[in-house]
């Protein structure tokens, strides 16, 4: 299926009456359950189903919420990389090697996660819907592929404070892509540019200070 088509599959599905899907704050807290076995990321997709770009965009970048030490955010930057790359060059569903697929997240991190972001998700999808999409859908998919992937590299930096913003703007990214939303798009691109600035303006006066001192 193209990335182009999900918007109308999602629209023929409700004229044909079909159950609406669950929200993705939803499954996300089902897997969170402390008394569940470890899923593996090959399950987590299966239960997004079409929206897998957008679920792990917002798990992976809501991940970045946590106090982590610094080194952490490289491996939390690597899928994310791996996931936004796929969709950058144009992949209409996202694939999974088994390495990857086969990796279980414990629901304990899962829950840290929700207990971070799920309140502020659950509004955010309640006030989600299809509008001010751009169009050709599948160049605008393409373009945000590469965003998130350069927002991705950046969190996979290990150093303080490069994570958050650029994995906030990832996860808005996956809820505007999930729900066709250009709203929540532009506060996506928004939250990254504000945080390119912010770090920019960080490192770019420790370097200042580090040549004066010398």
């Amino acid at each position: 299926m193209p990335p182009g088509g999900f918007s109308s599959l999602r629209h023929a599905l409700r004229r044909r009456g079909a159950k609406r899907q669950k929200r993705i704050s939803a499954i996300l807290r089902t897997f969170s359950h402390r008394r569940r076995e470890e899923p593996t990321i090959n399950e987590l997709s299966q239960a997004f189903d079409t929206r897998a770009f957008g679920a792990f965009f917002i798990l992976f970048g809501g991940l970045n919420l946590i106090p982590l030490p610094p080194p952490a955010s490289f491996f939390i930057g690597l899928p994310l990389m791996f996931f936004t790359f796929q969709l950058a060059i144009g992949r209409p569903r996202l694939w999974l090697p088994d390495f990857v697929g086969t990796k279980r997240l414990s629901p304990e991190r899962i829950a840290q996660v929700m207990d971070k972001i799920g309140p502020m998700l659950r509004k955010i999808e309640r006030l989600a819907r299809h509008r001010y999409w751009l169009e050709p859908e599948r160049l605008l998919l393409l373009i945000l592929g590469w965003y998130s992937f350069i927002m991705a590299t950046i969190v996979a930096i290990p150093f303080p404070l490069t994570n958050l913003i650029p994995g906030i703007s990832v996860a808005l990214v996956g809820v505007s892509i999930s729900t066709r939303d250009g709203l929540w798009l532009a506060a996506a691109l928004i939250t990254g540019l504000i945080g390119l600035i912010v770090l920019g303006a960080f490192y770019g006066a420790a370097a200042f200070a580090i040549f004066q001192f010398f």
